[in-house]
């Protein structure tokens, strides 16, 4: 079964419903013209920014020009996020980030000066998912857990002296400092990594950016929406043969203090009416809201999704329609994929990337054939030209049964001679294909990713920073594709 993430980079029709803008080509004029349409307090946002970033700022000219930018009506944000793992989490959260980057440019370079754009990373501050951001993998044995203990939001989560000895060495384990909060350590590591590409880091947990959002709130609480909008893109899904993801509740707004998020109780209607609208800090959106009120805040014009991410916007189209706030192209992300060994000899014509573009069961095939091609195709060549002339017996109805029959035997027998063409082939050059299987599961073992497993300090024990720059500026990200990069050897090399 073809992904929902595969269809929508392929541009499948049957998902317009659920896409708020065409995919591959969205019409970028358009829009803006529909975010420049909806209200954004620039000045706010500016302002928050500022005080969240504030003791980045002197070190980084870009991004305090980047703020500064946003309050002209014709600059608009590229937008990411992620959850606030330890030492920036598994790899594609820096991924994430990179795209951003480079959609924000390729759009101001593609409307020379007509409109700018300014990359924004949301940090998920108020989720409660300690699971998710406690531990770091260095290796694919390697994976190193932090002891302390997380009671409300993680990013108000004071940190402490509770990591693995392991930790003292790596880097970036310098801004996990206790006393620190969780979110700050995040925000200047990242920091340190993209400094200089004027990406911009965003927490919604903020009374500035909630008091914007409280009209959300207001409506959430007095007509809840929400749950009924969300069961439209479920009913259209089960039409498509896809399931909905997200899980929208009467409320959902969580309940947000240092030591809780939760959901209200129907009983607490009454206060939650309150919070709504004279303390909206208090309240924090679960996942079905919190892209409404990224939308609301920000003039945003695309989000950088990974694949569960697109699936859950999709799901939301509704729902943004109920709310009346106009939704930003889903951008789906690139893929990296990172080779620190040098290639084994691969038959002509075949790259080191291709070696994923077949299951593992199949690749040795595959590299057989490829490397004696003349064996099978003789042999398929000969299968071909011998086909039995079957029209003649299809024209009588008592033989339709023996004919199909036949015609499956001749089809099986086809494949034999091919898998005998490969057989022989993988003999003559098996040392070869050993060692091109070897250098792929050594990169990524078999149902692992690199990017969703390891930390960049896999990959760069000693220098996380002048890596980060070189991942820069030689890898492009393309949407929805894989790129293959050989960064030369690790030293030292935990892999």
């Amino acid at each position: 079964m073809v992904s929902l993430w595969a269809r929508y980079v392929a541009g499948d029709p049957s998902l317009a419903p659920l896409r708020p803008w065409p995919w591959p080509d969205p019409p970028w004029e358009a829009v803006i013209q529909a975010r420049a349409s909806f209200p954004t307090d620039r000045e706010t946002l500016v302002r928050a920014l500022y005080s969240q970033n504030a003791s980045l700022l002197a070190e980084d000219p870009a991004l305090q020009a980047a703020i500064q930018r946003l309050r002209a009506p014709t600059t608009f944000t590229v937008t990411t996020g992620q959850q606030l793992g330890w030492l920036t989490g598994p790899l594609y959260t820096l991924i994430k980030a990179l795209h951003t980057v480079q959609l924000a440019q390729a759009l101001e370079k593609h409307f020379a000066g007509r409109y700018a754009f300014v990359p924004v990373f949301w940090l998920a501050s108020e989720d409660h998912d300690a699971e998710e951001v406690r531990t770091v993998s260095l290796s694919w044995q390697q994976l190193l857990p932090y002891g302390g203990t997380f009671t409300g939001p993680v990013g108000r989560h004071r940190i402490l002296p509770a990591f693995p000895p392991e930790a003292a060495g790596l880097p970036l384990q310098r801004f996990w400092a206790p006393g620190q909060t969780w979110e700050m350590a995040f925000r200047s590591a990242m920091q340190s990594l993209f400094q200089g590409t004027g990406l911009v880091w965003l927490s919604g947990d903020d009374p500035l950016l909630k008091n914007l959002a409280a009209p959300l709130w207001q409506k959430e609480v007095e007509q809840a929406p929400t749950q009924a909008a969300h069961a439209l893109a479920q009913a259209y899904l089960r039409t498509l043969g896809e399931r909905a993801r997200l899980h929208a509740q009467p409320c959902n707004l969580f309940w947000l203090s240092d030591t809780e998020r939760r959901y209200p109780t129907p009983e607490e209607r009454t206060q939650l009416l309150h919070a709504a609208h004279l303390t909206p800090e208090r309240l924090s959106p679960n996942v079905l809201l919190r892209p409404l009120y990224q939308e609301v805040v920000l003039p945003n014009v695309a989000y950088v999704a990974g694949p569960a991410e697109l699936a859950y916007w999709l799901e939301l189209t509704p729902v943004f329609e109920a709310f009346a706030v106009p939704m930003p192209v889903i951008y789906p992300r690139g893929h990296l994929r990172i080779s620190w060994l040098d290639p084994p000899p691969l038959p002509p014509g075949i790259q080191p990337a291709d070696l994923w573009n077949y299951p593992l069961s199949r690749l040795r095939g595959f590299l057989a054939e490829r490397w004696s091609p003349t064996e099978a195709e003789s042999l398929l060549s000969w299968w071909r030209q011998h086909i039995p002339p079957l029209a003649a017996l299809e024209e009588k109805p008592f033989l339709h049964r023996p004919v199909e029959r036949f015609r499956q035997f001749w089809q099986k027998w086809g494949a034999e001679l091919r898998r005998a063409a490969q057989k022989a082939a993988y003999h003559a050059h098996r040392p070869a294909i050993e060692a091109a299987l070897a250098y792929r599961q050594t990169l990524e073992p078999e149902g692992y990713l690199q990017e969703r497993t390891l930390n960049l300090h896999a990959f760069a024990p000693r220098d996380p920073l002048g890596w980060m720059q070189r991942l820069r500026t030689e890898v492009g990200l393309q949407p929805g594709r894989w790129t293959f990069w050989h960064m030369g050897p690790i030293l030292p090399s935990p892999l």
